[in-house]
């Protein structure tokens, strides 16, 4: 199954309502929303989306230097954190999909000549996006124990005759 990556989403989200998200009114030069010219939906989506992009590239580049952490504590106190804001972010976007939804229902047909096939993506990643967000994601810190993963302190052999503790096994 190939990974669904929230930062790709996301990007969508935010950069389709950039370039398409405001446009002016055929009787107007001033730029409007095209979520029933509501500032705020426009905003909250690209904030939401540039924000969850923002994070994303964080715990990236802390999965990227993840061999170099050697404390225990901060690896679980980063796989708090990792949990703590997937569920964050997977409550933000179903409030940004909802908001998204009615703010473009209530919307008057034919207000913009362009921009509703970048609304509908924008709206349909940020349905997708709470699905992406909830479950856990492979690789980043937050993922189960790996068994290939050589355990964080190797125990000292026992069978070396200058070590204290029980012989090892004869050879």
């Amino acid at each position: 199954m190939p990974l669904l990556h929230p930062q790709v989403f996301s990007l969508i989200v935010f950069s389709s309502l950039l370039t398409d998200g405001y446009q002016n009114k055929t009787g107007s030069s001033q730029l409007h929303c095209v979520f029933n010219s509501n500032n705020i939906a426009c905003s909250f989506a690209v904030g939401t989306g540039l924000l969850a992009f923002f994070s994303c590239l964080t715990f990236l580049a802390l999965d990227a230097h993840e061999s170099r952490i050697a404390s225990s504590r901060f690896k679980t106190a980063f796989q708090l954190l990792d949990l703590i804001l997937a569920v964050l972010w997977t409550g933000t976007w179903f409030v940004c999909f909802c908001f998204l939804a009615n703010q473009w229902q209530r919307s008057p047909p034919k207000e913009f000549l362009l921009g509703s096939s970048s609304t509908k993506a924008a709206i349909t990643f940020a349905f997708f996006s709470i699905f992406v967000w909830a479950r856990p994601q492979p690789g980043s810190l937050s993922s189960p124990s790996n068994p290939n993963q050589p355990p964080a302190r190797p125990s000292l052999p026992t069978d070396i005759p200058s070590l204290p503790g029980p012989p090892g096994p004869p050879e």
